[in-house]
């Protein structure tokens, strides 16, 4: 299809405008930007000034341009609008007999989601629409191919049934830009095939439409030039960054206050999130959920408080009335206030001499209980005087007497040990088997 439609245009190349820009723009946007332009690129129909009139139109209505080719267009739209989107192309054979395939969503992304089907799609249709609804969705399923060949699809609003085939006209009869992270702007005017006026009109159109959307404006733009897709572009406007300067100081918007106005933005936004932040915390705040659970919380705080120890409250409160006390008295003497603290010193040292002497005795008490317990541990006899329960008369290291008896005590895994090597044969023995003679056997 492609080799018999460049047999059919023969040697008509694409004219395009580029505008060379001083800075590159801070807000790039995939989707197309529509400038309007006299006369189309594609063959298009006489078209009514509003979509209500097309009951008045009559047939004999002719095409804009009969040496211009008929385009061949693609619209992708949700699966449940297809059905409706292809009656519509039926029942408008005239306005809509450019629309090749009409295109699903969902088809999109199975029976083109390979590298090779996606070309194909590309050099098959000249124009791509889409549903402005699933616009983000249709860029991520078309891949990079589209956006370098800058056909992505355009944007159209099928809210209305009746508006579809004003809209794919209103669409073919403009260009379009796209803003991209770059100095370069290319848009498309027309063929060398076209009329010398028409094209001088278009560019004049496109210069004049285009200046005002690009960012920056006429401060931005650095040089305009003619060129085609294999050629040297032609200059046609060029100023010096001092001229542009100029113009922007005339226009009266300058780089610095775009910038300053992108910093206030981005400041009112986080201001906007922290208040939404805010907001969400104070309705979190009044949920019986949240309420519940503080009143639990102050309930286990009062318990905790509840359980402090009498004493430690009086202590407290009896400091605060000393200082109460003190604050009411302050004309006490420097002589008084030494005395006092002299007494304290005093009342801490009474306090541990105290504990000193009763840590003494404590010890006194534990080593003579340590006696008593050796003492019982040993009787002293010089003859046997007849059994006692727990003792055994022998003479020991402390002389003749009764000691305290201690059993042995029964390692019972020492024990098991010591059976299982009983009961188990020494290696290297044979005991010999029953019916068996013992001896070597001799060969016979």
């Amino acid at each position: 299809d492609a080799q018999g439609k460049e047999q059919l245009l023969g040697t008509d190349k694409l004219v395009q405008v580029q505008f060379g820009l001083a800075k590159v723009p801070t807000k790039t946007s995939p989707k197309p930007v529509r400038v309007e332009i006299p006369h189309p690129l594609h063959k298009v129909v006489k078209m009514p000034e509003t979509p209500d009139d097309y009951d008045d139109r009559s047939d004999s209505d002719e095409d804009d341009d009969d040496n211009l080719e008929e385009a061949e267009v693609c619209i992708i739209v949700k699966e449940e609008s297809k059905p409706w989107v292809k009656d519509m192309v039926e029942k408008f054979p005239r306005e809509l007999g450019c629309v090749k395939k009409v295109l699903g969503l969902q088809s999109l992304r199975t029976k083109h989601n390979r590298y090779q089907q996606r070309r194909e799609l590309l050099e098959r249709f000249d124009v791509f629409l889409c549903d402005d609804r699933i616009l983000p969705m249709v860029g991520k399923a078309i891949g990079k191919n589209f956006f370098e060949a800058k056909k992505q699809p355009v944007p159209l609003k099928l809210t209305r049934k009746e508006a579809l085939p004003f809209a794919v006209q209103r669409t073919l009869r403009a260009t379009f830009m796209y803003i991209s992270a770059g100095v370069c702007i290319n848009i498309r005017a027309g063929n060398t095939g076209m009329p010398t006026q028409e094209l001088n009109e278009n560019i004049q159109a496109i210069v004049a439409g285009a200046a005002d959307k690009i960012p920056g404006k006429w401060g931005n733009i650095r040089s305009i030039s003619i060129k085609l897709p294999d050629s040297t572009s032609l200059p046609v406007y060029k100023k010096t960054p001092e001229e542009l300067e100029e113009i922007a100081r005339l226009a009266g918007s300058t780089w610095e206050k775009a910038a300053a106005q992108e910093e206030e933005a981005k400041k009112k936004s986080k201001k906007a999130a922290a208040e939404e932040k805010k907001r969400k915390k104070e309705l979190a705040a009044k949920s019986p959920l949240v309420r519940a659970l503080k009143k639990q919380k102050r309930a286990a705080d009062e318990e905790v408080e509840a359980e402090i120890p009498a004493a430690a409250v009086s202590k407290s409160a009896k400091k605060k009335k000393a200082e109460k006390q003190a604050e009411k008295t302050p004309s006490k003497s420097k002589a008084v206030a030494k005395d006092d603290v002299k007494s304290e010193k005093k009342k801490k040292r009474k306090q541990l001499e105290e504990d000193a002497e009763s840590s003494k005795k404590t010890k006194k008490e534990s080593s003579k209980s340590k006696e008593s317990k050796s003492k019982e541990e040993f009787i002293p006899s010089k003859k046997f005087t007849g059994s006692k329960k727990g003792y055994v008369f022998y003479k020991g290291r402390k002389g003749v007497g009764y000691y305290i008896d201690n059993p042995p005590k029964v390692d019972k895994m020492a024990m098991a040990a010591l059976a299982r090597l009983a009961n188990t044969p020494m290696k290297g023995f044979r005991t010999p088997k029953s019916g068996r003679k013992s001896g070597r056997r001799g060969r016979r």
